[in-house]
Parts: C-alpha cells; sequence; structure tokens
C-alpha cells in the first residue's frame, strides 16, 4: 500500500493521464507543464505503450520546444521499440546542439546497449557516471553491460556498490548470485550472503539465494535450513518452497519434497506445474495411482504442460493401455514438437500398439531431423525387420554405424541380421567388429539372439574374437 502522499501522487498522475486523454479523445489541445508532461508520458512508457508515450512527447515538445530533457525521452523511447534508426537520427541532433552532458551519455549507452555493442556502451556509461549527480542510478546499467560481455568481476563491483544504497533491491541480489554462480565461485558467494545476512537478518531472499549456493556445494542439510528461514521470514515467497522441495528430492525424501510442493497451493493456488511435481514424486515412491491422479490435475491445471502427457503416456505404455499412450504422446509432441526424446518415445509406443506404419515415419524424421541415438537406429530396424523389410533394415543399422561409428550395440545387432539372413561373412565382419570395440559383450549377443547360440561360426568368433575368417 502507498504512504499517503505517494498515494496522493499516484492518484493525481492518474487524474492527470485521464484528462490527457480526454482532450485527445476530443481533438483539443492539452497544455500542461514540463513535470506533467514527462510524467504523462513515463506513465504510457512504463505500461509498454511506447507509441502513445511518443505521442505525448511530440505534442510536449511542440509546446517547450527548447525542453532538451524531452529529446532525450524521444530518444530513450524509440530505442526500446527497437526503432533504433530513428533514435540514432534523433540523437544526432541532438549532438550538434548539446555538449556533453549526463544524458547526452546515458542516451548514447542505452542505444548502443540495444545494437549490441556492450563495450561502447560501457564506455558511455562510465562517461556518465563521472557526471552522475546520484550515481546510483548508473550502477545496475553498468554492471548489465558487463554481464553481457561476461565481465562478471567487474559486474559484481557495480553491483555491490548499487546494493548499498538499495539494499532491497531484489534484482540486485539476484545478479550478484548469478555472477557468482557463472564464475564457479560458491564459496566467495557463500560468503557475501552470510555477510548479506548478518546486516539483515529478515532478508528473505538473501537466505533463498544463500540456499542455492549451499545446494550447489551440496551442503544439502545447509541448504534446507537457509530455505527454511527465508519461508520463516516470508512464507508466501513460492521459489523458497519449490527449491527445498527440488533438494528434498535429490536426498530421495520425496514425500517430504510432494508435500512441499503442495504447501505452495494455500498461497498460489492449485498449478499444473505443482501437480506434475508430485506426481513424479509419487513415482519414485511407487506410488502409480497416486502419481497419475496427480498427472492428470497437472494437464487439468494446464493443458499445454507437455511433461505430463510424457509421463502418463509411458505409465500407459508400461500398463499396455495402447489407445491411451498413444494420444498422450502425441499431444507430448504436438506441444513441443522439437523435443526428439518425445518423438523417439512416440516411434516406440506406436511401434508397440502395432501402428507400424505411423512409427516407420516417425523413426524415419527423426534420423533426417539428425536425431542419432543408437536406440533409434535399432529400433528402427527392429521394425523394418517385423515388416519384413529385411535389407532396409539393414541399411538403418549400417547407417547408424556410419554415424556412431563406436556404438557396439549397432554393430552386434547388425551381425545378429546378417546372421539370420544367411549372410554369415558379412555377420562374421560385423561380430568382430563389435566385440574389438565391446569385448564383455558376448552374453550380450547371446542375449539378442538366442537363436544362434549354436551357430557354428558364431561359437568360433565368442570363442576367438581376433580370428579372421
Amino acid at each position: 500500500m502507498f504512504e499517503d502522499e505517494n498515494e496522493d501522487e499516484f492518484f493525481n498522475l492518474l487524474e492527470l493521464v485521464d484528462d490527457f486523454k480526454r482532450a485527445q479523445a476530443q481533438g483539443k489541445s492539452a497544455f500542461y507543464d514540463l513535470e506533467e508532461f514527462e510524467a504523462i508520458a513515463d506513465y504510457f512508457y512504463e505500461l509498454g505503450k511506447i507509441k502513445q508515450a511518443l505521442e505525448v512527447v511530440d505534442i510536449a515538445t511542440s509546446q517547450h520546444p527548447y525542453a532538451t530533457h524531452l529529446w532525450f525521452k524521444r530518444v530513450q523511447y524509440l530505442t526500446a521499440s527497437d526503432n533504433t534508426q530513428a533514435a540514432k537520427e534523433a540523437l544526432k541532433e541532438l549532438e550538434k546542439v548539446m555538449p556533453e552532458s549526463y544524458d547526452l551519455f546515458m542516451a548514447r549507452a542505452g542505444l548502443f546497449s540495444k545494437l549490441g555493442n556492450h563495450q561502447k556502451a560501457i564506455q558511455q556509461y562510465r562517461q556518465a557516471l563521472n557526471l552522475a549527480e546520484y550515481q546510483e542510478d548508473v550502477y545496475h546499467l553498468l554492471a548489465l553491460e558487463y554481464q553481457l560481455t561476461g565481465a562478471y568481476e567487474k559486474a559484481l563491483k557495480y553491483l555491490k556498490l548499487s546494493l548499498e544504497v538499495y539494499p532491497d533491491d531484489e534484482i540486485a541480489i539476484y545478479n550478484i548470485a548469478l555472477c557468482y554462480d557463472l564464475l564457479d565461485q560458491q564459496e566467495a558467494g557463500r560468503d557475501f550472503f552470510l555477510k548479506l545476512i548478518d546486516e539483515n537478518p529478515y532478508g528473505e531472499v538473501a537466505w533463498y539465494h544463500l540456499g542455492i549456493i549451499y545446494a550447489k556445494m551440496e551442503e544439502y542439510n545447509l541448504a534446507i535450513n537457509a530455505l527454511d528461514y527465508s519461508i520463516l521470514i516470508d512464507d508466501f515467497f513460492s521459489a523458497a518452497y519449490y527449491e527445498k522441495a527440488r533438494i528434498l528430492e535429490l536426498l530421495f525424501r520425496f514425500e517430504e519434497a510432494a508435500e512441499t510442493y503442495h504447501a505452495t497451493f494455500e498461497f498460489d493456488g492449485t498449478s499444473g506445474y505443482a501437480y506434475y511435481k508430485m506426481g513424479l514424486c509419487y513415482l519414485q515412491l511407487h506410488k502409480e495411482k497416486k502419481a497419475e491422479s496427480h498427472f492428470y490435475k497437472a494437464i487439468k491445471e494446464d493443458p499445454d504442460l507437455e511433461e505430463a502427457y510424457y509421463e502418463l503416456a509411458l505409465m500407459k505404455d508400461e500398463a499396455k493401455e495402447w489407445d491411451e499412450a498413444v494420444f498422450l504422446i502425441n499431444k507430448a509432441v504436438e506441444l513441443d514438437f522439437e523435443n526428439w526424446k518425445y518423438q523417439q518415445i512416440s516411434a516406440l509406443i506406436h511401434q508397440r500398439a502395432g501402428k507400424l506404419d505411423e512409427a516407420k515415419i516417425i523413426y524415419n524424421d527423426l534420423i533426417k531431423g539428425g536425431y542419432f541415438e543408437s536406440d533409434t537406429f535399432i529400433q528402427y530396424s527392429e521394425l523394418l525387420n517385423d515388416l519384413c523389410e529385411f535389407d532396409e533394415a539393414l541399411e538403418v543399422l549400417a547407417e547408424g554405424i556410419k554415424k556412431l561409428p563406436s556404438a557396439a550395440s549397432l554393430y552386434f545387432h547388425l551381425a545378429g541380421f546378417f546372421f539370420i539372413q544367411g549372410k554369415e561373412m558379412e555377420g562374421a565382419i560385423q561380430l568382430r567388429d563389435a566385440l574389438d570395440i565391446y569385448p564383455e559383450g558376448k552374453l550380450f549377443f547371446l542375449d539378442l539372439f538366442p537363436v544362434l547360440i549354436d551357430h557354428p561360426m558364431v561359437k568360433e568368433i565368442l570363442n576367438n574374437p581376433s580370428k579372421r575368417f
């Protein structure tokens, strides 16, 4: 809630904006002083209505043509709207009439940043810093540019300076944690947050990030303690609950993890993602019915949660409920078509469901799309073999070997297919190559092709893998 003075200012601003809108709708010219125009323009800008903000600046400039601050706002708004060419032109006009100033350096920096020239943006912000009345207004922007260039140590310096002025700045705290993580300086990060907590023991965000750092250091009990403090300070802090639940999962404390996810319902309401995570916990506890129930609740809450459809598809596949499995995996693929794992499982489920032509199309698309996993080539070849497309099955395995020359399982399968088709010399070559890669694979091969256990040439190769025919 606003304090009384700020609340009054806010409602005065709303009245001013409403008055401006009415004048615009009636085609009237509204006259305001410079500060009022700036307040109206910033109101639209902060709402993301940049076009309207620019219109306000145009009107304001016509009434206050010598107010250069309005020109800087134009550059700022044009930059924010990705109209960088117009922003460049506006900045050039400013540079003709303005000496080097704080506002000019800030405008240049914002434009350079938008154009992706972060080094030049840094140079301009540093120039602005020398002229700034309130340097803290520049610290965070400068830190962001250093982060974008990978200069995380320098970013930390300015983030910490910013935090000294604004100790409750959650974005600065988050970025400090991020920089320590990217620098792989977990111990230094831990020490920083311990010091920050010592200065402000009731900072729930600091406790939260300390918990994350402890987790990265595999100090899981300390991590849970830190997150518990965060939750104790703010029992509506959902991110802390989710992080605590994730760590409980790592500790195989799945019942507690599920309870922790469920606790977020009290203040966040039910969510598909929480139901999904609870379902995974119940799967680990071998409570399949409860897991299934939570996955269905997940997709009821969030019909676009592809992970829940995927898990349900696996469960239905295992239960041999093929029609439901096919429907669910199709839905998962539809929602995340770029997920190759989903497509591979989709092919396998279609294959098991007897939808062999559909499975063939999926496998073919996977390989054409560059998804080179040994299981994909093997499953596809087995499907083709079931369809009596024997030569095509051999070609798929041969293609797999080209893409994955060190995958012994492909050689074993190709050898078995050759032997079964009576192509003994070709089979011998592939079996010998497979054993060169994986000498311990003799039992693996016989488990794959028990029909070959008494085959004379197979027995000879398995007993003397180095022998040449």
